[in-house]
């Protein structure tokens, strides 16, 4: 899958069937910025787990809110990027794993049965929080410390728990109607890159539809256009999604009040928060925070 306007191609491991995944020999620790380079995508499987943090990830332009402890699963080719939104930064560990390398011969011929290898036809979570499923937390805090250790027969041990986390995350996975097909998806978020971009390093400022136009270097009706079809949402409806969803993140922390949440979120109005809160979630911010926050 080719993403020819997209900034960063993220391919810099070199894999062998010797060693089809990276890091090994240490756990690989990552704190994301709150303010990220660009959307990227790899051409293998990443796995990961959030140990603590608040923040979003942004896959395929969806928008995803993530609040401590939690999984994420990015397949080859899926457009991505994470963010912390509080002062201190989330903290990640990482692995990357060529499937292609770790599986040979009838393995690889049983892996490419898994819903995984089609992911494209289902709709899925790609953040899965611990409260959620602990047992895919711990699954996946084993498969990182099997590559960290490297012990004796690790790539062995590797491949049974691979292969359990990606039947595991199968049974997330429910099949969609494409509106489109998964070419022109990929067409439309390579057209999109430079809007899609600047939308995810700008969405808490005061952003006009004339700024996004000069950002994707569209006119207003193409733009619209693609991006309904690429995400369900127009350019501002999008930037208010990002912005919501991030409040979302913000509301965990009991101690911040509601008008600071809503300005880091990037609105300068109370009201206009609380009604485009309710008007997406159905309930009040404050509501939301009692129904969802740990009480921390």
């Amino acid at each position: 899958m080719q993403f020819e306007s997209f900034l960063k191609f993220f391919d810099t491991t070199e894999f062998s069937v010797e060693h089809p995944v990276s890091p090994e020999g240490y756990l690989f620790t990552y704190y994301p910025s709150e303010a990220p380079a660009a959307l990227h995508y790899h051409n293998f499987l990443e796995i990961g787990y959030c140990e603590r943090g608040t923040g979003i990830f942004i896959v395929d332009g969806e928008v995803i809110p993530f609040n401590d402890k939690c999984v994420s699963i990015i397949y080859d080719g899926q457009v991505h990027i994470a963010k912390s939104i509080q002062p201190e930064k989330s903290l990640w560990h990482f692995l990357y794993v060529d499937l292609n390398k770790l599986f040979l011969g009838p393995d690889l011929v049983r892996l490419k049965s898994l819903k995984s290898f089609r992911y494209q036809w289902y709709k899925f979570p790609n953040i899965i929080h611990f409260n959620d499923d602990p047992g895919l937390y711990h699954l996946t805090e084993k498969i990182l410390d099997e590559a960290a250790q490297s012990k004796e027969g690790h790539l062995h041990a590797l491949q049974g728990l691979v292969y359990a986390l990606l039947i595991h995350h199968g049974r997330y996975m429910e099949e969609r109607n494409l509106v489109i097909s998964m070419s022109e998806q990929a067409h439309l978020l390579s057209e999109l890159s430079d809007l899609l971009n600047f939308i995810s390093s700008h969405y808490t400022e005061d952003l006009t539809v004339e700024q996004l136009c000069a950002a994707a270097r569209m006119s207003k009706p193409t733009m619209q256009r693609k991006l309904i079809a690429c995400t369900g949402f127009a350019p501002m409806q999008y930037v208010h999604h990002l912005r919501l969803n991030h409040a979302t993140a913000l509301l965990h922390d009991r101690a911040m009040p509601i008008a600071e949440v809503a300005a880091q979120a990037g609105y300068n109005s109370i009201s206009s928060f609380n009604r485009k809160f309710i008007a997406k979630f159905g309930i009040s911010p404050s509501q939301w925070r009692h129904l969802h926050s740990s009480g921390r």
